[in-house]
């Protein structure tokens, strides 16, 4: 009988997990603006394992890659009309809607301020800027669609070139492929020739000579584009993207037809993708750079000191110029500053302390640019 009793009991536990896990009674589809091997799309599917973890299987989250449904710049078009009822890309993709995009995903050289990009996902969930983000999408671009800052990705490496370079000076003879918008208008300030393309086109464009030099996302992202391939000299260095933060957006409605408990379940898994983001853009850029180093013969410069004091000059003014005409640019530049204000001092002090422990082993020859 105890035996019956346990048969029983156990084929209960089955029936009970096999109804959980067919129990799906919502779908969410994300559309990546990145490859499936992208490390951003790597994360959202992680993000997905945890929503239908969570949720008890109720939920069912498919991750697209880039140019499933639609190209990376109509991402927000498809999830705001439902096609999709969700997409990763950045604010900035959207900066042709309203300015102001650049200053959630990228706010460039930390607006000439000092920020860096741990201030900036501090701003964005202990301050105010996830209430901003929303107002952008939902008022000013007029989405319907919940937004999340989650998939922080900086700093930027400056980018790939020929050769190696001392001074500023030097740099700006180069063509370089540069994000549009405030990233590029920076680097114009500083007098530099500046071409916009999406990512697909860059190798084979500087293979035709129509540009010099070039940036995209990190080491292991840049790998699989093949940048190592036309160029060896890598600056890690820069200021356009130094703070690079993905987003992830829902369709409001679908999100808000949601039981509250599932809500919840989203808010929660959205709010992990930080530490998980963060985490895996150290061991995959590590190990994608020690590869380039020691299996492809990429060089690691240093970018030149003088590039730093100037472009953090150019990055203000132009900011400051798009506040002055745009009275919601002004609204989240002026939150930001305000948090630059009372974040930098500390970080600047009490993070300083890794860099001087980082160099210290590194010119005392401890650790090394992947060369012995």
């Amino acid at each position: 009988m105890k035996k019956l009793v346990a048969m029983l009991a156990a084929a209960a536990v089955l029936a009970i997990g096999g109804t959980a896990n067919a129990a799906a009674k919502y779908e969410l589809k994300i559309q990546a603006a990145q490859g499936v091997s992208s490390i951003y799309s790597q994360v959202l599917i992680r993000l997905g394992n945890r929503i239908e973890r969570l949720s008890d299987g109720q939920i069912k989250v498919e991750v697209l890659g880039e140019g499933a449904i639609a190209k990376g710049g109509n991402i927000l078009d498809v999830v705001d009309k439902g096609v999709v009822n969700g997409g990763q890309a950045w604010t900035h993709y959207w900066s042709g809607k309203h300015p102001a995009g650049v200053l959630f995903a990228a706010p460039t050289a930390g607006l000439g301020l000092g920020l860096d990009q741990q201030s900036v996902v501090s701003w964005l969930w202990e301050g105010e800027g996830q209430k901003l983000l929303n107002e952008y999408y939902q008022k000013y671009v007029k989405a319907d669609v919940k937004a999340y800052c989650v998939m922080p990705m900086g700093p930027e490496p400056f980018g790939w070139f020929k050769q190696s370079y001392k001074t500023l000076d030097e740099i700006r003879k180069v063509k370089f492929r540069s994000p549009p918008g405030v990233p590029s208008l920076s680097f114009k300030e500083l007098g530099m020739a500046v071409v916009a393309m999406p990512g697909p086109d860059i190798v084979p464009s500087a293979q035709r000579g129509v540009i010099d030099a070039a940036e995209w996302i990190g080491p292991a992202d840049d790998m699989i584009l093949g940048m190592h391939e036309v160029w060896k000299h890598f600056y890690l260095q820069g200021l356009h993207q130094v703070i690079s933060i993905g987003d992830i957006i829902i369709n409001k409605t679908w999100f808000e037809s949601l039981p509250k408990h599932l809500q919840d379940v989203i808010d929660d898994s959205m709010y992990a993708t930080i530490a998980d983001m963060s985490l895996y853009n150290i061991s995959a850029n590590s190990k994608a750079l020690k590869d380039l180093v020691t299996k492809h013969g990429v060089k690691i410069e240093n970018t030149p000191p003088d590039y730093v004091e100037a472009y953090m000059a150019a990055a203000l003014k132009v900011n400051q110029q798009f506040a002055e005409k745009d009275e919601f640019y002004a609204k989240v530049f002026n939150s930001l500053k305000a948090w630059a204000e009372m974040t930098v001092p500390y970080q600047t002090r009490a993070n300083g302390i890794y860099y001087m422990m980082n160099k210290t082993a590194m010119d005392k020859g401890i650790i090394t640019d992947y060369v012995k």
